[in-house]
């Protein structure tokens, strides 16, 4: 069981970081390198702390992770000849599964994908139908995903633990 004082001390921290992320990504659709990093290693930083035994295999999924999202970006680039995913989009998946379990990963990008669509079909009713077809930033909603995730696996008592 982790004590609860440093369970506290993370979630503000990643409120902090998301807030952070989701704000430079809204204004500029990008995320900053310095925030997927601070992300990352706050996220590794607690799990150390709660179970140092597991970090190979923390960064062994947020390496996966990466790589998934990475082929996923880049076979809808060979596809469609555009980038749907942004490379902070991608960089941001593997930083936030070092804050969850894997088998979570599914409820964030759930959560991340249908706020977001949540998101464009408000803009479509709100602009009309062009809106469908802009830019969207994609790391407010990984944020949404990744901060309702945490808040299963810390406070609803889901003790997923690794695979």
């Amino acid at each position: 069981m982790t004590h609860p004082s440093l369970v506290l001390a993370a979630t503000i921290a990643l409120a902090v970081v998301l807030g952070a992320i989701s704000i430079a990504d809204f204004r500029r659709q990008i995320i900053p390198d310095g925030l997927n990093l601070a992300l990352a290693g706050i996220g590794l930083s607690y799990q150390l702390a709660a179970d140092a035994d597991a970090m190979p295999q923390r960064l062994l999924f947020a390496a996966a992770t990466f790589a998934a999202a990475w082929l996923l970006r880049r076979g809808h680039f060979l596809m469609t000849g555009r980038i749907g995913l942004g490379l902070g989009d991608v960089k941001m998946l593997a930083a936030a599964s070092c804050w969850i379990s894997p088998l979570l990963l599914p409820v964030l990008l759930f959560i991340a994908s249908a706020s977001a669509l949540l998101f464009v079909g408000g803009q479509v009713v709100a602009t009309g139908p062009a809106a469908a077809r802009a830019r969207v930033a994609f790391g407010p909603f990984i944020a949404i995903g990744l901060g309702a995730s945490w808040a299963l696996e810390q406070f609803a008592g889901l003790d997923m633990g690794l695979l």
